[in-house]
């Protein structure tokens, strides 16, 4: 069983995992991630991992570390390995843009069903990308908004401020509340 786990260090929230114990389980955390400090670093990654580059493009998951420092995977791998089990400031898929020499993001979003980071975590993601100065968006480009249903024990993903279960048809919280195991 997974334990839910928040934790509010200087006003940060950083997150725990709270996907699949079988994934969890199954991860190499030997695996290394490739941490950003600036535009070479993608380039780097994109190299040595034989990324595919489509439309100009390449789509990768990232998390910020409690240290607000970006770490990048390609886009299938899951969240959890890319924090080597760790937790969190936020998670989520990030789009790369290449113009020639020049990088810039051009879609992010806090898609992690393993972490479910609040849109809120938009703050530590910012402040990691100012310090690597990368061109990016003023915020998510698509936030997503996840509830946990206490009955059946499911993440569910908010649309339309519809909370209700996508599985049990149980009612959800209106706040986030994968604190509440």
């Amino acid at each position: 069983m997974v334990i839910f786990l928040v934790k509010m260090k200087n006003k940060m929230q950083l997150y725990s995992y709270i996907g699949s114990q079988e994934i969890f389980d199954a991860l190499d955390f030997n695996f290394k991630s490739y941490k950003i400090s600036n535009s070479d670093d993608v380039f780097f990654w994109i190299k040595s991992t034989s990324q595919e580059i489509i439309n100009n493009s390449v789509i990768a998951t990232f998390i910020i570390d409690e240290n607000h420092n970006l770490f990048i995977n390609d886009r299938h791998s899951e969240h959890v390995l890319c924090a080597g089990g760790r937790k969190v400031l936020s998670a989520g898929e990030i789009l790369f843009l290449i113009d020639g020499k020049d990088i810039s993001i051009n879609e992010i979003s806090n898609q992690s069903t393993g972490y479910c980071p609040k849109p809120e975590s938009w703050k530590e993601v910012e402040y990691a990308l100012k310090n690597i100065e990368i061109t990016h968006p003023n915020y998510f480009t698509t936030a997503f908004d996840f509830r946990y249903c206490q009955k059946c024990k499911s993440i569910n993903l908010i649309k339309e401020d519809f909370f209700l279960c996508q599985i049990c048809g149980t009612d959800l919280e209106k706040e986030w509340n994968f604190d509440k195991e």
